[in-house]
């Protein structure tokens, strides 16, 4: 296990993942941080600072922590501007001097150096030399990839909480991680034991409280992270880690729900917030990947063997590819710093061009084959909406219609209304054979292209849709999911339509606009549309945390949420 942790160690990067997993650790070993990692300036060389009492020697310390990245060799050590020398002489030139505050003034002073590398061979007699000749002033210590992957191994995945069980699940999750067909079940079963939760997502008997909640999480996110980490080997499936780390991050804010006030505020606060950052982390590697495949014509060509397997690739990625823009979003609409809203905003706009072009390069991103791409359909529409892309957006809803009234019309290459793949092949129509009337006896797909044909203010396109459905599929049960207020102790665990809520079905289309206008209006002044302002995502400010759950487990979008935007709404 150690050597799984130290290999997750050296991927990280000093600012914002490493220096963020130690405070844990030390909180863990029994100090309590006293100042913590933050964006930008060092405090004169001190990366963190933590207050504790020596597990070996018995005596209380201020224990100063330099972060590094990588190992550390000659030009690290004393060679450029913020090199490990300097930074310890800041430490002792002025943090010492003039920072101390008046408890620590008698406190032993213990300096680490932590890196996720190593110290070489070439420096070591340097080092070795200016530990000794300063030991008066200070302890100095160097803690490398490995040092800190055995204490991460004592302290956090101890014999309490991180059980031989738990071990195995992680080795054989890990050990599959580079399948793109892994259903990840070993790591979701691990998930569950470490956070208390049985299979409907309740909470089993005597759960953990206080501080063993806050650890549970730290491990879910480390080993989720871990798992991400292997995925990548390689070039492997990002994907794979991806799809994990929204799992450890939806059920690591389930969790919390269940618990009272002060422990769900304590774990936000602190696990929960890494846990979302690291979201980040691994939906901006899996974007880098891909986003120059976004802007080659066809590029869905050389992946895929059939019609089927491309749309099923192509909704896919529209869909991921939009929960990362609207997590973006959701970002710079949150933040009032100027540069930090540049800086979201530039994501934001590079994310959502990637997604229009990957919708405009491949055809078949116009041809849902199952009905549930209606959640990748809107999400994007919401996406392309919230950052001026109206006119892509409109474009592409023009050929979603002309593709699918052709469907439903031939009865070939329909959106199927089950999640089967073998019914795809054998009873969709997408091997040249014609869709059972089974297979299209109801449509999601056909209320989406309805809502956002009124939303976007093409009325031309939702008369023509309505005469159609009407007239010549008039056997589709065209419907809609809105959820009731127990949403959410289903939609950060599980497919949320099959526990809450109430289909409207069937959906008469009206003839003109303006009336669906109006039936739209009423869902959104009724209970319905008081459901998603309720959200304990939405309130904590993380609305990008309810999409991601809408896509990871297929549960429909909302219809209140969408049909905001007639009102000119933004997250």
């Amino acid at each position: 296990m150690k050597l799984v942790i130290a290999e997750y160690l050296r991927t990280l990067k000093e600012r914002d993942e490493l220096d963020r997993l130690l405070p844990d650790l030390l909180m863990e070993m029994g100090y309590v941080p006293v100042a913590r990692p933050q964006k930008g300036n060092r405090e004169y060389g001190v990366d963190i600072a933590a207050r504790g009492q020596n597990s070996e020697t018995g005596a209380n310390e201020l224990m100063l922590l330099v972060v590094k990245q990588g190992d550390i060799g000659r030009t690290e050590w004393d060679g450029r501007n913020q090199s490990v020398r300097q930074s310890i002489n800041e430490i002792f030139d002025a943090y010492l001097k003039s920072h101390l505050e008046p408890q620590d003034q008698s406190r032993n002073i213990r300096i680490i150096v932590a890196t996720n590398g190593e110290l070489k061979k070439t420096i070591q007699l340097s080092w070795s030399g200016f530990v000794n000749d300063n030991k008066e002033k200070a302890s100095i210590e160097f803690w490398g990839a490995d040092s800190i992957a055995t204490l991460i191994e004592n302290y956090l995945f101890d014999e309490h909480i991180f059980l031989d069980e738990d071990r195995r699940d992680l080795r054989r999750a890990l050990a599959l991680s580079g399948d793109s067909e892994y259903d990840r079940e070993d790591l979701h079963r691990l998930f569950l034991r470490i956070l208390d939760l049985n299979n409907k997502g309740g909470l089993v008997n005597k759960p953990k409280t206080g501080k063993a909640l806050l650890k549970a999480l730290r491990i879910v996110n480390l080993s989720a992270q871990a798992f991400a980490h292997w995925a990548l080997r390689d070039d492997s499936d990002s994907r794979q880690g991806l799809i994990a780390i929204e799992r450890a991050m939806l059920w690591s804010w389930h969790r919390p729900q269940l618990t009272d006030e002060k422990s769900k505020q304590k774990a936000i606060a602190g696990p929960f917030s890494m846990i979302w950052w690291g979201y980040y982390r691994f939906a901006t590697d899996f974007f880098v990947r891909i986003q120059s495949h976004c802007f080659v014509e066809n590029s869905l060509a050389r992946y895929a063997s059939n019609g089927a397997e491309s749309s099923l690739i192509a909704f896919d990625k529209i869909g991921i590819l939009a929960t990362i823009a609207l997590f973006n979003i959701n970002i710079f609409h949150q933040r009032a710093n100027e540069e930090e809203n540049s800086f979201w905003q530039t994501n934001s706009v590079a994310i959502t061009d990637a997604l229009a072009a990957w919708i405009q390069n491949n055809g078949v991103c116009s041809s849902p084959c199952l009905d549930r791409h209606s959640q990748d359909i809107t999400l994007a529409m919401f996406a392309l909406v919230l950052m001026d892309k109206i006119d892509i957006a409109k474009e592409w809803l023009r050929k979603l219609f002309r593709n699918i009234d052709y469907a439903y019309k031939a009865k070939k290459y329909v959106p199927i209304a089950t999640d089967s793949l073998d019914d795809l092949i054998e009873e969709g129509g997408w091997l040249g054979g014609q869709a059972t009337d089974q297979m299209m006896e109801m449509s999601w797909t056909l209320a989406t292209l309805a809502g956002w044909s009124i939303i976007l203010g093409l009325d031309e396109l939702y008369s023509a849709l309505a005469k159609n459905a009407n007239e010549e599929y008039p056997n589709v049960c065209i419907q809609l999911w809105h959820p009731d207020k127990d949403l959410y102790r289903h939609l950060y665990f599980q497919p949320a339509h099959f526990k809450s809520g109430a289909t409207e079905a069937p959906i008469h289309l009206p003839p003109i606009a303006q009336e669906y206008h109006k039936q739209m209006r009423i869902i959104l002044e009724s209970e319905f549309g008081k459901v998603f302002p309720e959200s304990p995502a939405v309130k904590a400010g993380l609305i990008a945390l309810d999409l991601i759950a809408f896509r990871h487990f297929s549960t429909p979008v909302t219809p209140a949420l969408w049909y905001s935007l007639m009102h000119g709404t933004s997250i």
